[in-house]
């Protein structure tokens, strides 16, 4: 997880605070993909707390 946090900040940093930066589609792309990813992400955790809670029952 903290690759993906990584990769996704060195790319926001590249698409929005570059000297040449412009709110481009490869920003709307990044915004979607990162949302993609973290909700992925959420998914799996709530997956894997709601199974340990329901062991625990």
């Amino acid at each position: 997880m903290k690759q993906v946090v990584a990769i996704h900040q060195a790319m926001f940093e590249k698409l929005l605070f570059d000297e040449d930066a412009s709110v481009s589609l490869d920003l709307a792309e990044l915004f979607h993909d990162a949302a993609k990813t973290y909700l992925q992400i959420s998914e799996r955790i709530n997956e894997t707390y709601l199974s340990h809670h329901s062991l625990q029952d």
